[in-house]
């Protein structure tokens, strides 16, 4: 018998399968499993393969020992401890407002010429800062590869525009300007301030790549109070201006680049110290100011702003304020506008008045009171005056007016009674056209009544005379009246006997036995046989 066809051999065969199966198994679970959590990643170490050069740190493949670039997210895999390490990392977390910027540690150097062209990003395979940035998310970045910087976003918010300075770009030596072109700004894809400013959006801007600074474009308020100019007179004057300005969209990134200091617009003016740090106030609007103020205002005396002139000619009231405030408006606002700021307004409110000119606003007013007094006291006389006068027409006007008023009533009256008489006259025509109407409508009446009286008697007449000549008829038929009269009563009642006599022969009915016989006393020429039966049906009631 072989030693494979023994059952011994077999079973253990079977025996060392089964034990190498369970090591395998626990092997693979035990040893080589490895558990990622949510939110971490996997950095694998090769430990077996070639070296690496000396300015790599990168393992480029599975022949190589050293780190992987690639890494494993979340979940289970199997690594054999003999061959590879690892290292458990959790992933970057970016929230929202927030981006990366990555380094490269690993690729190819960058060109010298390019370094020298400014060139400092890293271009696919090259080691430093990637050009692309990575948003709010979530980010498995091998730490071995890659240095990770974490920056705020730039939001543009409504009432805004954004400045963007490309710091790595074209050469903007390399553009063609013509005339009118503005230096300060260069054209979209060329190093420096761009001349189009960005709309409100929420921008992620690498910062080796460019730099995005927002500029208000709202309306600002502020009032200067420290602006003073001395006067013909000797006086000291201190105005109090208030500007209502703001900046242009569209020469954002001109003005940037004219007043910023360090790279920074401050454009708050809240306080005294924003004021102060404000570059719009303190190197355009305030100097504009304080130069044209002192010109304009060293033209009027201190009195001037104190008191109104008028004009001798027209009476018009010409407020030195007033005036000092549209020369101030039209000298400042062309060179505010060109270099990107509206005035949208420039007023002059109250001075700060010193004692000296304290006073002398008292002695000015004093003696105005009492020129206004004396024109007053006239104005009153010329007032009296004219007073008589009115009174005099008005009593004059009045009578006048009573005369006018009693012709009036007097031509009211008249037509009143002429209209009132040819009212009656027409009112009594009527009734008599009336009453003669109704007189012939009466004569009518009696007329048709007298017709119609007449017609009665002959319709009357002629009834009685039908009923007459039928009874004439009836009564030709019998000897006499009387017979007529017997025959009418028996033809009434005679249905009523019958009933009531139960024989012809009773005593009862022997009292009308003569009532109920025929008479046969007519003469035969004058009463026919069958006669007198058939005037009695037709007299029957029945």
């Amino acid at each position: 018998m072989s030693f494979w066809n023994k059952p011994r051999t077999w079973l253990i065969v079977g025996v060392v399968f089964l034990a190498l199966l369970l090591v395998q198994q626990f092997w693979q679970w035990e040893i080589e499993r490895v558990e990622v959590p949510s939110d971490h990643f996997l950095v694998r170490i090769h430990l077996w393969g070639e070296d690496l050069g000396e300015d790599e740190i990168i393992a480029p493949d599975e022949q190589h020992k050293g780190v992987m670039e690639d890494v494993f997210k979340e979940g289970r895999y199997f690594l054999n401890p003999l061959i590879w390490d690892y290292q458990i990392r959790p992933a970057t977390i970016v929230p929202p407002g927030r981006f990366l910027v990555l380094t490269r540690k690993f690729g190819k150097p960058i060109p010298p010429e390019r370094v020298a062209r400014g060139e400092i990003l890293a271009g696919p395979g090259e080691r430093g800062i990637v050009p692309e940035i990575k948003g709010p998310g979530k980010y498995y970045i091998n730490p071995y590869a890659y240095d990770v910087a974490e920056y705020d976003a730039v939001p543009i918010r409504a009432g805004q525009v954004g400045v963007r300075t490309l710091l790595w770009g074209k050469d903007p030596r390399q553009l063609k300007r013509g005339v009118g072109d503005n230096f300060y700004v260069v054209k979209e894809g060329y190093r420096g301030v761009q001349e189009k400013p960005l709309q409100p959006e929420t921008y992620y801007p690498n910062p080796y790549v460019e730099r995005i600074i927002p500029i208000d474009t709202r309306t600002h308020e502020v009032l200067f109070t420290d602006i003073d100019f001395p006067s013909p007179d000797g006086f000291h004057l201190n105005p109090h201006i208030k500007v209502v300005y703001r900046v242009l969209p569209e020469k954002a990134p001109i003005l940037f680049v004219a007043l910023s200091s360090d790279g920074v617009l401050h454009q708050a003016d809240a306080t005294e110290k924003e004021k102060s740090e404000n570059e719009i106030l303190q190197k355009l609007i305030l100097p504009l100011i304080k130069g044209y103020v002192r010109l304009e205002g060293s033209k009027y005396d201190a009195r001037d702003f104190i008191t109104q002139k008028a004009n001798a000619d027209d009476q018009v009231a010409v407020n030195p304020l007033e005036k000092l405030q549209q020369a101030l408006t039209k000298k400042v606002k062309p060179p505010c506008e060109e270099l990107g700021v509206v005035i949208e307004s420039l007023s002059i409110g109250r001075m700060d008045l010193s004692k000296e000119l304290r006073e002398l606003a008292q002695q000015i007013s004093q003696r105005e009171q009492a020129r206004l007094a004396r024109e007053k006291n006239q104005e009153l006389i010329e007032q009296y005056k004219q007073d008589q006068k009115l009174k005099a027409a008005e009593a004059l006007q009045k009578q006048n007016e009573e005369v006018v008023q009693a012709n009036t009533r007097l031509k009211v009256q008249q037509t009143k009674a002429n209209q009132m008489k040819e009212v009656e006259e027409a009112k009594l025509k009527v009734e008599l056209k009336s009453a003669e109407i109704r007189l012939q409508a009466a004569r009518d009446r009696a007329k048709a009544i007298l017709n119609k009286g007449k017609n009665e008697a002959e319709v009357i007449a002629a009834q009685n005379e039908s009923e007459v000549a039928g009874l004439r008829t009836a009564i030709q038929g019998f000897s006499s009246p009387d017979h007529f009269a017997h025959y009418q009563i028996i033809a009434r009642i005679g249905p009523a006997l019958r009933e009531i006599f139960a024989s012809d022969n009773s005593e009862f009915a022997r009292l009308f036995s003569v009532y109920l016989t025929p008479s046969t006393a007519l003469p035969a020429a004058s009463a026919p046989k069958n006669k007198e039966p058939a005037v009695a049906k037709s007299l029957d009631p029945k």
